[in-house]
């Protein structure tokens, strides 16, 4: 009766999988993080920035009737400051939207070609379990495609139920 119930399963596909799964998950997150940290305001922008609010509250308190002149000089400054701080931030925005489809793109790829040597090398192979075959009786020849061993759980299926459950865990 023990050996009837005995599960083997290959330790490093049971983690390495899910790692990789896992790691996908966060790959726009992260991509998303790298890209911020190349391109920060800049000491121009930041003083830029202080200036407009400063501008925008000498304007508030001042009446725009009795003070026109002023009022308008301050405006006109204001609208040149927005029309700078405007440009470079679409700049910096589009450097940024690069730099992320970069990394994004890096990485995936990464991740792809580790995953399809895992699956490539020992996948048609190795299971990630060996089960008692009657546990899945009906359908236990098309769990372990392609390994051909009765009873086994394959990469291409472990990676299929991973993926859910992450999916179902983790939201990004």
């Amino acid at each position: 009766m023990a050996d009837k119930l005995k599960i083997e399963y290959n330790t490093a596909l049971v983690i390495i999988i899910p790692l990789l799964i896992l790691i996908a998950k966060f790959v726009p997150k992260l991509s998303s993080w790298i890209s911020s940290q190349f391109f920060k305001l800049t000491t121009k922008e930041e003083e830029q920035i202080t200036a407009a609010l400063q501008i925008r509250k000498d304007m508030n308190s001042m009446s725009m009737v009795d003070e026109f002149a002023k009022y308008a000089k301050l405006q006109r400054r204001l609208n040149q400051i927005t029309l700078d701080l405007e440009s470079s931030a679409t700049c910096r925005k589009n450097l940024q939207s690069r730099i992320y489809k970069w990394v994004l793109g890096i990485i995936s790829v990464i991740i792809g070609v580790i995953y399809l040597s895992v699956v490539g090398i020992i996948g048609t192979t190795t299971p990630v379990f060996i089960v008692p075959k009657y546990w899945f009786f009906p359908v236990h020849t098309l769990l372990s495609y392609p390994t051909g061993i009765e009873g086994a759980i394959s990469i291409p299926l472990w990676t299929l139920v991973t993926r859910n459950v992450v999916s179902l865990i983790v939201k990004t």
